[in-house]
């Protein structure tokens, strides 16, 4: 069972109702949406009965204009989007993260999941170091310090997720880590905090599978800023490593490109049935990310 429903709003009035209408999926289709002064979008697609939801941030559409938007492909991670509405902010000495698990290819897609109940297969921890010494950790998307030093730190966001394979078979379990330097910021507002995120681009079709047995299979991934972060510097030392054995080991992958993007191909051998994947990215300034996703992909 799944839902979806898209909101529209304005500045004048920056609130969306209404109900997820029931679809099944894969589906592919055509929507026409109202491009009027100021309006924007928000769409929501859950699974799984609403165990799973993914959001968008405000999408802003022109007359004429043609968009492919996929969803829950091709790879499920953690993704720290504008969909969230706060999270990786600091305000004096006080920072919030919100890290939710499984994002998908959207550029601005943030994936929840209901990490509480038995039932949902779906679990999440996340954590927040300061200098290396635990300060908080939750069993959510979310963590905290209410109380930080006003000089320089270093510090690090941890998030680990899991999938129950009987039930869900992609993404069953993640590890991503944000780490960066941070100072105290104007008390009277939210500051952003330049954590990085990383994207994975490999084209599947909407099981989130890959035709590559005992073939080649192009790869890329991409690193940037969470959107409103200032003061960010230049992103570098792009990595991949591939796993097709539910990571047992590990071997690196080529990769050519720059500027915050790499390109690379995976040579899949015969029988493989998942692809693994483990990346990470790092900047001038302290800060790096490092994903790592437990058959991100399947292999047919």
């Amino acid at each position: 069972m799944a839902g979806e429903f898209r909101y529209s709003i304005t500045d004048a009035f920056p609130l969306g109702l209404g109900f997820r209408e029931r679809i099944d999926y894969p589906a592919t289709r055509t929507d026409y949406v109202s491009t009027g002064p100021g309006q924007r979008w928000t769409e929501s697609v859950t699974v799984g009965d609403g165990t799973l939801e993914e959001r968008s941030g405000p999408v802003r559409y022109t007359g004429g204009e043609q968009r492919t938007l996929d969803w829950f492909t091709p790879v499920w991670h953690p993704w720290l989007g504008t969909g969230l509405g706060w999270g990786q902010q600091r305000s004096g000495n006080q920072l919030q993260f919100n890290a939710p698990g499984w994002g998908d290819s959207g550029p601005d897609h943030t994936g929840f999941g209901d990490v509480w109940s038995a039932e949902s297969g779906m679990t999440q921890t996340t954590a927040v170091y300061q200098d290396g010494t635990l300060v908080d950790r939750n069993t959510d998307s979310t963590a905290y310090d209410w109380e930080a030093p006003a000089d320089e730190h270093t510090y690090k966001v941890v998030t680990d997720t899991a999938l129950d394979p009987a039930r869900w078979e992609l993404s069953t379990r993640g590890h991503a880590e944000w780490t960066f330097d941070s100072a105290a910021t104007p008390a009277d507002r939210w500051t952003f905090l330049p954590l990085l995120n990383l994207a994975f681009d490999i084209d599947t079709d909407l099981a989130g599978d890959v035709r590559g047995s005992g073939g080649r299979v192009p790869v890329g991934i991409g690193a940037s800023y969470v959107a409103g972060a200032p003061d960010t510097g230049t992103i570098t030392g792009g990595t991949l490593q591939v796993s097709y054995d539910d990571g047992k080991s590990w071997r690196s992958v080529k990769l050519t490109g720059g500027h915050a993007s790499w390109r690379g191909t995976l040579t899949v051998p015969w029988g493989a049935q998942y692809i693994s994947l483990r990346a990470s990215a790092n900047d001038y300034q302290g800060g790096s990310v490092r994903q790592e996703i437990i058959r991100a992909v399947g292999v047919r």
